[in-house]
């Protein structure tokens, strides 16, 4: 579940989803964003290619990392959506802060 969560973020930079996944999908993508800030040795990149299943979204994840040079962490934002009138749940918009 989470895989596809980060592919579709590092695809459209944001997903909408509940907080409590939001908040879980942080700690699997930031430790992601962070090896493809490090220097790109070819176990680093077979590591990102089996964690996200193919070297195309490998090479999005790479190129959005290199834009985060400068920060050492926080590479995502959780914005609050208004609760859903359906089931009550909270909502979040997960996006990758630029």
């Amino acid at each position: 579940m989470f895989r596809n969560m980060c592919v579709s973020l590092v695809k459209s930079g944001y997903i909408v989803t509940s907080e409590a996944k939001g908040k879980e999908l942080r700690k699997y993508f930031e430790p992601l964003l962070t090896k493809a800030k490090k220097e790109m040795t070819l176990a680093v990149r077979r590591d990102l290619i089996s964690e996200l299943g193919s070297n195309a979204r490998a090479e999005e994840l790479i190129a959005r990392a290199t834009k985060q040079t400068k920060r050492q962490g926080g590479f995502l934002r959780l914005a609050k959506l208004p609760v859903t009138s359906s089931d009550g749940s909270k909502k979040v918009r997960v996006e990758i802060i630029e």
